[in-house]
């Protein structure tokens, strides 16, 4: 296995306090390996949503199919799924940074291919799907590779502030990129979407080659891959918090993330919009979320984290039924944007409680398997998709919203640890334990 040498030393936020404890967010940036990470994440993000929207409308307008455009999100999805629990041993065994690395020069390929495919006047659906899956494999690290060198990089005392400002920029790139997207689809067709991703994955691997992240090698332990990954799951199921908190990712993944698919459709056949319109609808849950988790990540306290997740989780549900029953235009974009609000909570907290949870042995093993609790939501774009396709979009995320809060209020009531203040923190001696029995 290898290992980074990096700042996860040093005191954690002591209980209660704010997650600024280092400089905050300027201090961070002065990092320059963070700095970098945060560029290159920045940069794929945006091109991420960017293509979701625009093959969105693409799939939309070549298939009329409310199914074939949730099936394009289940491709983007599904390798998360698959392979999320895989890559995080894999990330304990291989310098992460050469995983980033070889992932950001697939992207950029990926869309060179799809873009000559467009403009040649050949691409066909199957094409687009397998583009999204190949993208997708390649997303499926992002929680036990760029997030966990963030993680690292940041360190342990500094991991919510780190995470916070990640999140904000996921989020801040949900608002860019769909805009971004429909106007590139509007003026330039998908081709146009597919050469400006392939410039932008391009940079973002330039950017990550100069990431200053050197492993050195640990001891062998001799352990094969699969003990190594039972190791990571038995130290989850030793912690109800965590475990509670890889629950409510399901849920959310399953009943919430999936209604995103069916904006476009919604936008198009009950709020009569063109693609730029719906980009802006789109864009405003990331506005929402890019306010919301910068709040988040300055005024955070760390007895308050689990509440942050578990409520947050809430609005997002609550939003999307209300939404789900809009007929104008207006009040589609406030509650979209409150949506956001509650995602911010969500993503925010998600990865900083799982990463807090693990000692750093078992770091990237806990964020895969977190990967792959992300990787549900295939489940829930299917059962949408078929929903959509028998009583129409609308009805279909009206369903999934009451099904989604239903499910959450069960969840709420098994992990009370969810809804009061706990410290998710692994105490030392856990560490150590789960260290030995690897």
């Amino acid at each position: 296995m290898e290992r980074v040498t990096a700042r996860d030393t040093g005191p954690n936020p002591a209980n209660g306090a704010p997650l600024d404890q280092s400089g905050g967010i300027v201090g961070l940036l002065r990092n320059r390996s963070f700095r970098y990470l945060w560029i290159a994440g920045s940069l794929s993000g945006t091109i991420r949503w960017l293509e979701t929207l625009a093959i969105a409308v693409f799939v939309l307008e070549e298939t009329n199919s409310a199914f074939m455009v949730a099936l394009s999100l289940f491709f983007r999805m599904f390798p998360m799924f698959l392979f999320g629990a895989f890559t995080g041993v894999i990330a304990d065994r291989i310098n992460r940074k050469t995983l980033m690395v070889g992932g950001m020069l697939i992207l950029a390929i990926n869309s060179a291919v799809m873009g000559i495919l467009a403009i040649t006047d050949v691409i066909e659906i199957w094409h687009v799907i397998l583009g999204v899956f190949i993208s997708g494999t390649i997303w499926s690290t992002e929680f036990p590779v760029r997030r966990t060198m963030m993680g690292e990089v940041a360190g342990m005392n500094r991991v919510g502030l780190a995470m916070g400002l990640d999140s904000a920029t996921v989020n801040a790139t949900r608002l860019v990129g769909p805009v971004m997207g429909g106007v590139l689809f509007e003026f330039l067709d998908l081709q146009g979407v597919y050469f400006v991703g392939m410039v932008f994955y391009l940079l973002a691997w330039l950017i990550a080659m100069t990431v200053d992240y050197t492993p050195t090698k640990l001891a062998s332990t001799g352990v094969g891959f699969f003990r190594t990954m039972k190791g990571g799951l038995s130290y989850i199921r030793s912690r109800r918090a965590v475990v509670g908190v890889l629950v409510v990712t399901i849920m959310v993944n399953i009943w919430g993330f999936p209604y995103t698919s069916m904006v476009p459709v919604i936008g198009k056949e009950v709020l009569n919009l063109n693609p730029i319109l719906i980009g802006v609808l789109v864009s405003s849950e990331g506005l929402g979320a890019l306010i919301a988790a910068l709040f988040i990540a300055t005024r955070g306290k760390l007895l308050q984290y689990t509440r942050i997740y578990i409520y947050g989780s809430f609005l997002f549900l609550t939003a999307i039924l209300l939404f789900s029953l809009s007929p104008w235009f207006g009040l589609s974009v406030v509650l979209v944007f409150v949506g956001g609000a509650g995602i911010a909570g969500f993503a925010t907290m998600q990865s900083t409680l799982i990463m807090m949870s693990a000692p750093p042995e078992l770091r990237s093993r806990v964020m895969g398997v977190l990967a792959v609790s992300v990787g549900t939501g295939p489940i829930g774009i299917l059962h949408l998709g078929a929903l959509a396709s028998w009583l129409g979009a609308s009805t279909a995320v009206t369903i999934i919203g009451i099904e989604g809060l239903i499910a959450l209020v069960i969840v709420a009531v098994i992990w009370p640890e969810l809804r009061r203040p706990t410290d998710i923190r692994p105490p030392p001696n856990e560490a150590t334990q789960a260290s030995e029995n690897m």
